[in-house]
């Protein structure tokens, strides 16, 4: 477990069930109390592939990550998880998606998704704002590009973190009228993706903001609707309605609305008879100007009352985000701040915020980081006001909050929570008592935490069957052999291309790897055996034996490997051979990719028994990876090019241009009976039915509402105890009253991939 610094217990809890178990995270805690550092710290030392996104642009920049629209290529809109359900019927006015809608929008890249389809760890920062509708539509598009739609998110572990209590997701009166028919509420926890699987709710409890005692029980008592009349009391003592500080006293106004926020702002600046400085930003690169992190062209003068909005980096810590002080000199690319607090004056140098893009590296099979564009400009923004939302995230000693129009529960408790201590607190607006109520839905959310004792007995039991999952997966070869049998496939002896010429060579390369297989699926029985005695010995017996499987199998995958990379070496120099060579590739990364697992669940496994972290470092250090990365970069270079790799589950045909299938399903989608589509497109009932299989696949279609669910299940029984896919072979035990359609359409809904 990657060690977060000044941890808490709950912490170190979260940071377990991330590493360690499969479990869904939410990861919270009240202002001030460090999530954003757990999760740099976190993202810098786990072991698994992991991206971080967030609903809006400056919050993916603010958490060094990416949007979710960009991430995922959704379109904007709300999303309706059923598109041929409650909308149908309904005056809709406004923009919306569904799975029909999003698949036909996706045009992603290779790389990118095969990132995704590598993808461990999803992290979703500032989750406060997330729309339940949202993360339906990352669920499905996760199924969809992973091709394991029997699964939620596809198998990928999700990290959400934020404060339920700060700003809720937007939702407008129109949409939520339609939307009310698929949620309980338009907060995430409520996404239909998670009904069957809650996250894990772990509360951050260190507050690293406040050590006032009175003032932290006031904030929690806001935040779990518990306002006492001692709390109205005390925020009474300080109100002042016409406060108007003096200049050196360095407070900050607190308003709702950007509106009031700027007018003070400029007002303010205006009375400073100073002269005027401009100091505009160097944006380089892709970097979308509605995320700014700063104003392009920054305004300042002499005596202005300004903010950090990030933390000092250096040493010395001179500063943090929201610090306030005052221009005390500025000169050409020289500007220096007085510290009132401190008495000092310090520089400030220009701060460069970065617009991160994730990608596969193709060499390593890991997600790097890739900076596409940067955003350069002085880390301090004009500050006698600002919004409740721009200060989420910021810490004030001083500040003047007037939020007695808050339009959005929990409002009041944002802006009070950026103070240090009530001393600097000063309200020009009695809280109204909206302002102050918390939401119900997140209320009861909050009752689903556990306490801790809990929570630790839960990693161990989970754990248990994260392990087991990623030992049964790293020696199944089984994919692999499937993807080396179908590249053997593409051969055809009448062609004379001279990839024809190594026919003889893959047929042996494949018939050694059935029986590394074959020996592997017994190695997996064996395990599967040992799992489910479930005894004080069980992780004892597993060791001993993938250690001895290990070294077993690791120089005959290894093997395979290295006579992939000896052959891309051997013949990339001959005519025509590209696609061949690119083919080799994408088989020998797998084969790589398998390796790593393999010795990756053993070292997981050690650190289970033991105790002990496991991070990113430990995983890099399991193979040398220097010498393959070295091997690999020799036998790709071709000529002057690099070769590129398509992901070996992307190799389908381009699609007609006139979509047959889309057709039909459109008639379905209006209300059509097979019978009426086959009639109306003069096609069979069986075909038709081979149309709308791709739907199913696609989970756009629920299967039984075309299959009749006897027939469901018998032909489910048969592909169990046929031990086959073969329609005609299914066909011929079930007899003449099932169709070929029928089962098609049931396979596609058991082996979606495979459509």
């Amino acid at each position: 477990m990657p060690q977060i610094e000044e941890t808490s217990m709950a912490a170190e809890i979260a940071a377990k069930f991330i590493n360690y178990t499969s479990k869904h995270v939410f990861l919270t805690g009240k202002a001030g109390t460090g999530k954003t550092t757990f999760l740099r710290k976190l993202i810098k030392l786990t072991h698994k592939k992991a991206v971080i996104c967030a609903p809006t642009g400056i919050a993916a920049i603010n958490a060094s990550g990416v949007t979710i629209h960009s991430l995922f290529q959704l379109p904007f809109g709300a999303f309706f998880p059923d598109a041929a359900g409650n909308i149908m019927n309904q005056n809709i006015t406004f923009n919306f998606n569904t799975p029909r809608t999003i698949v036909k929008h996706m045009n992603m890249q290779g790389n990118k998704r095969r990132m995704l389809q590598e993808l461990e760890l999803l992290v979703i920062d500032e989750v406060s704002m997330l729309r339940a509708d949202m993360l339906d539509a990352i669920d499905f598009a996760l199924r969809y590009i992973r091709r394991n739609r029997n699964v939620p998110f596809g198998g990928v572990q999700v990290l959400f973190i934020g404060d339920l209590h700060q700003l809720p997701p937007v939702v407008k009166n129109d949409e939520w009228r339609v939307m009310a028919g698929f949620y309980k509420s338009i907060y995430f926890f409520d996404a239909l993706a998670l009904q069957n699987n809650p996250p894990i709710y772990i509360e951050l409890d260190k507050i690293y903001r406040q050590d006032d005692s009175v003032f932290i029980d006031l904030l929690n008592n806001l935040r779990n609707n518990k306002i006492t009349p001692e709390d109205t009391a005390l925020l009474r003592q300080h109100f002042k309605q016409d406060f108007k500080p003096s200049t050196d006293e360095n407070y900050i106004t607190l308003t709702t609305h950007n509106n009031k926020a700027d007018s003070i702002n400029r007002e303010r600046l205006t009375q400073l008879k100073t002269k005027s400085y401009f100091f505009d930003a160097k944006v380089t690169g892709e970097f979308n100007e509605y995320a700014y992190p700063n104003e392009k062209s920054l305004e300042l003068k002499v005596g202005a009352q300004v903010m950090f909005i990030k933390n000092d980096m250096t040493a010395e810590k001179r500063y943090y985000n929201g610090k306030i002080g005052v221009v005390h000199h500025i000169a050409k690319d020289v500007i220096e701040i007085e510290l009132p607090e401190e008495r000092t004056v310090i520089s400030v140098s220009p701060f460069t915020w970065e617009n991160v893009k994730y990608k596969l590296n193709e060499a390593t099979n890991e997600i790097a980081e890739n900076v596409a564009g940067s955003f350069v400009q002085y880390p301090i923004k004009l500050a006698w006001a600002i919004t409740v939302h721009k200060s989420q995230g910021l810490t004030f000693d001083k500040a003047i909050i007037d939020v007695g129009d808050a339009f959005a529960p929990g409002q009041a408790y944002v802006a009070l929570s950026r103070l240090r201590s009530l001393k600097g607190l000063v309200l020009t607006s009695h809280l109204r008592e909206s302002g102050l109520q918390q939401d119900q839905n997140i209320h009861y959310f909050s009752s689903t935490k556990q306490p801790a004792e809990v929570l630790t007995e839960q990693i161990s039991v989970e754990s248990y069957d994260f392990i087991r999952t990623y030992l049964l997966a790293a020696f199944d070869l089984n994919l692999i052999r499937y993807y080396i049998k179908e590249h053997l496939q593409t051969f055809d002896k009448s062609e004379k291309s001279t990839k024809q010429h190594y026919d003889n060579w893959t047929m042996e390369l494949y018939a050694d790897f059935q029986k590394i297989t074959a020996t592997a699926d017994t190695f997996i029985n064996q395990l599967k055996g040992l799992f489910a005695e479930k005894t004080g010995h069980t992780f004892f017996n597993v060791s001993k034996r993938v250690e001895a499987a290990l070294k077993y199998f690791n120089p005959l995958v290894k093997g395979v490997s290295d006579k992939f990379l000896i052959q891309i070496e051997a013949v990339k120099e001959e005519k025509g051979i590209k696609t061949y060579l690119t083919e080799l590739l994408e088989l020998e990364i797998l084969v790589y990719e398998q390796l790593k697992k393999m010795h990756k669940s053993k070292a997981l496994l050690l650190a289970i028994i033991d105790g002990k972290e496991f991070s990113k470092a430990d995983t890099d250090a399991l193979l040398n990876v220097s010498e393959r990365n070295e091997q690999l970069q020799k036998a790709i270079q071709l000529k002057g090019q690099v070769l590129k790799v398509k992901s070996a589950v992307e190799k389908k045909k381009k699609e007609p241009k006139v979509d047959t299938k889309l057709i039909s399903f459109e008639l379905y989608e209006q209300g059509k009976t097979l019978e009426e589509i086959a009639k109306e497109r003069g096609f069979s009932v069986t075909t038709i039915e081979g149309h709308l299989a791709y739907y199913v696949s696609t989970q756009q279609i629920d299967v039984t509402k075309l299959v009749k669910p006897n027939k469901i299940r018998n032909i489910s029984d048969a592909v169990e105890s046929q031990k086959t896919k073969s329609m005609a072979t299914i066909r011929e035990f079930l007899g003449k009253d099932y169709s070929f359609g029928e089962i098609k359409l049931v396979l596609a809904s058991l082996f979606p991939s495979e459509e």
